[in-house]
């Protein structure tokens, strides 16, 4: 090297890996990032701390801080940053490293809830009553139990169920020592973070027949369905979440390893062919009590925009798990079946386009199994299809007289008739007692 020559740049990490470790741990606010990098910057380039602040909301406009790496990669090429490399080969010296330890810190809107308070893994382990060994085991972040040989191995039971309108559902059920952390997660932490006042399935005190009643009585119902609901919610959005409820990154990895799944390649060969690429990517498993509840915080954006449509065009709007549902005047229809799909890839979701159903009130308008024209009702071919059932079963060589497993299931559909229609439904209930004693 010539002695004329400039001295080395320092390696990019050296560099901007010690500021992009404090920047993730602050407020995402310029005002804040502003006061903080002019902590941080070396005095001739303090003059840009504002420009960087700037620069960075600009590259992650949400409310939470990004990961210190991603935010290392774009401090390189801002322009007010760039200069701090050839600062610190002139001087030899380099942003002191980060002494602070990561704070639980809620995005703004989030931080009056009342969430147990983690900072690092060593408080997930004691918040699950687990030792750290454990954690690393269960939370599996390098996705080992999906590819052990082991049988026994994986931590979920992977099955193919059929759909009684054709098609299959992949069910993937934790094993119970995972399912015991799964519920301490959902009963201690989600279950405090109320989802969207639109969604009504997986929550307590509502149900299909209450959204279904939100839409009783218009002239046009129409309805949505998205495809593969579970498995495109990955675990990027679930870490996300995470963050966004305060946790540092540590920790928010550590509970999206919790609560999400790698579909062993054995199940993955068992799949369609046009149906395995969704499931490759770790995701949500249908199956884990944690599930529900983080699909409906996973989804409140899309919430919030088809809700400010539903606003806009003067309509009603509704969401149970993966059906959306929309009603008021007939002019709606063509705008919704454009817009809806529309809306749902932009929050990357994927249309069921098979399913939109634009339901007039001169035909039967269901929402959820309910039929809503002038009120909530059973479809009558709902209750003709019970009332067969029971006409069969009063036969004295009918097998499933015997079958409990057959018989709890019919008690239950005829308890969902008496929540609808409880004359129908005690018609129902009194003809199974008869049979059944």
């Amino acid at each position: 090297m010539h002695p004329d020559d400039p001295p080395p740049l320092p390696p990019v990490a050296a560099v901007f890996g010690p500021l992009a470790a404090s920047l993730s741990q602050s407020p995402w606010q310029e005002d804040a990032l502003h006061r903080l990098l002019l902590t941080r910057l070396p005095g001739p380039l303090r003059a840009q701390a504002r420009r960087i602040a700037q620069g960075l909301i600009g590259a992650f406009p949400g409310s939470v801080a990004p990961d210190a790496a991603r935010l290392c990669k774009v401090l390189r090429d801002l322009p007010g940053a760039r200069g701090l490399r050839a600062h610190a080969a002139r001087t030899g010296l380099r942003p002191a490293p980060e002494l602070t330890p990561p704070t639980f810190l809620p995005a703004p809107g989030l931080a009056g809830l009342a969430l147990p308070v983690l900072t690092s893994p060593a408080d997930v382990a004691d918040f699950l009553a687990i030792s750290p060994d454990q954690l690393i085991r269960f939370a599996d972040l390098r996705g080992l139990s999906a590819r052990s040989p082991d049988p026994f191995g994986p931590h979920y039971l992977c099955q193919l169920r059929p759909k009684r309108r054709g098609g299959w559902r992949l069910i993937e059920a934790p094993r119970p020592f995972l399912k015991t952390l799964q519920r301490r997660v959902l009963s201690s932490l989600l279950a405090h973070v109320p989802p969207h006042p639109a969604a009504y399935g997986f929550r307590r005190g509502r149900n299909c027949i209450m959204a279904a009643a939100r839409h009783a009585g218009e002239p046009l119902v129409a309805g949505f369905d998205i495809a593969d609901f579970f498995p495109r919610l990955t675990v990027a959005r679930v870490y996300g979440l995470f963050r966004a409820l305060g946790y540092p990154a540590a920790v928010a990895r550590d509970l999206a390893g919790l609560c999400t799944a790698i579909t062993p390649a054995a199940t993955l060969a068992a799949l369609p062919a046009r149906d395995a690429p969704i499931w490759r990517t770790r995701h949500l498993p249908q199956g884990a009590p944690t599930s529900p509840a983080l699909a409906n915080l996973l989804a409140w954006r899309l919430d919030c925009r088809l809700a400010g449509l539903a606003r806009i065009l003067g309509a009603t709007y509704t969401r149970y798990a993966d059906d959306l549902t929309f009603s008021g005047p007939a002019r709606i229809g063509p705008i919704l079946r454009d817009a809806v799909p529309a809306i749902l890839r932009g929050e990357g979701f994927a249309p069921n386009l098979a399913k939109t159903r634009l339901m007039t009130a001169q035909g039967a308008q269901i929402v959820t199994g309910v039929m809503v024209n002038r009120h909530v009702n059973l479809p009558r071919a709902e209750f003709d299809r019970l009332k067969a059932v029971l006409h069969h079963l009063a036969r004295p060589d009918d097998p499933r007289r015997q079958d409990a497993g057959f018989l709890a299931a019919l008690s239950g559909r005829i308890g969902w008739v008496e929540q609808i229609n409880p004359a129908r439904g005690a018609k129902l209930r009194a003809r199974l007692v008869a049979l059944t004693g």
